[in-house]
């Protein structure tokens, strides 16, 4: 009867096999890190876009056109709508923590409802859908070259201005203070612009 060689492998070759895999490891992980970081930006900015049209949709509304764009005629002002990731947008379920209008009053006259800015909300989240979009890109922008600001993303935020132009961005908890230029490198404070110009930090 013929014996069997079972010898396994040394030592030596695990360790040679193991640091061969090490490297390979090393050498993918930081291109599959930005592969995965760049297919949720682009998520993201399809979420802008999303909710960029149920704004402008909205907007359609004479009287909730009337309301959103009732800021003032100076070029600071602007009505800021903020989206809350992942809240229901249903009227039966939205709580105030869905979406929440500020920068605006309702007018006095011209308007044929009651409760403007509840049609506005509602108006808004049956365009956008069951929910509002979730955030996934999370980091904070290292990169001072590719934005203006270097805030981790949680919030989703729509300016509206006057003229009823409509900007999209992704901010932190602390609200936009400043209208946004237009310029791809958003120039305001606590957030990216994504629409309609999207910003570098998220191109």
């Amino acid at each position: 009867m013929k014996k069997t060689n079972n010898k396994g492998f040394s030592l030596v070759e695990l360790i040679i096999v193991i640091a061969i895999m090490a490297i390979l490891a090393g050498a993918i992980a930081p291109a599959l890190i930005r592969y995965i970081d760049k297919s949720r930006k682009s998520n993201d900015v399809s979420s802008c876009k999303t909710i960029k049209t149920a704004v402008e949709t909205a907007l359609g509304n004479e009287d909730v056109y009337a309301f959103l764009t009732n800021c003032g005629d100076d070029d600071a002002n602007f009505t800021l709508i903020t989206f809350n990731p992942g809240e229901s947008t249903s009227t039966a379920t939205m709580s105030n923590d869905a979406m929440t209008i500020s920068g605006c009053t309702e007018p006095t006259t011209g308007v044929s409802v009651a409760d403007v800015g509840t049609l506005a909300l509602t108006e808004i989240g049956t365009n956008i859908g069951e929910k509002i979009p979730k955030l996934k890109y999370t980091k904070a922008n290292k990169d001072d070259s590719a934005a203006a600001c270097t805030v981790k993303p949680e919030k989703f935020y729509a300016a509206i201005t006057a003229k009823g132009t409509v900007y999209v961005m992704i901010g932190s908890d602390t609200a936009p203070s400043a209208t946004p230029s237009g310029a791809k490198v958003a120039e305001y404070d606590s957030a990216y612009i994504i629409s309609p110009e999207c910003c570098a930090a998220y191109q």
